[in-house]
């Protein structure tokens, strides 16, 4: 009597086919994630370079901070900090900062918690000029 056998697949096998379906989807949702990724720095960029013309829009208008804004001026040893409670003018509180202490190192604008920090060669060219057509 002839016995018919039936291959079965090993174990090794179908977790070869496994594998490589799963390794495809794993590059795939890698890819995906990497352009997901791209396109929030670029979106992130793109709003930092719209909240550089905010702020000198506050400083040509001598306007208050907005709310959820933050002002700070880093010094070596310390920082002036400028809240929206305190209703002064952000040209006023400059002109103010840089008469005591002299033009900080950094510069920080926090605007709806997306934080923009400058150092005093990105700022210096805009804040001087805005500062000084501003009467005092």
């Amino acid at each position: 009597m002839t016995q018919r056998r039936t291959r079965r697949q090993s174990p090794r096998e179908s977790n070869q086919e496994y594998s490589v379906s799963t390794t495809q989807r794993e590059i795939t949702k890698t890819l995906r994630e990497r352009v997901s990724r791209e396109d929030t720095e670029v979106r992130m960029a793109s709003q930092s370079r719209s909240t550089h013309p905010s702020l000198t829009k506050l400083i040509e208008r001598d306007a208050p901070l907005q709310a959820h804004s933050l002002l700070v001026l880093m010094y070596g040893p310390f920082q002036a900090e400028m809240v929206p409670e305190e209703g002064q003018g952000v040209a006023s509180w400059l002109r103010e900062c840089v008469r005591k202490h002299g033009i900080p190192s950094l510069l920080r604008f926090d605007y709806r918690r997306r934080a923009q920090v400058f150092r005093r060669d990105q700022f210096q060219p805009w804040l001087e000029p805005l500062l000084t057509q501003i009467p005092g």
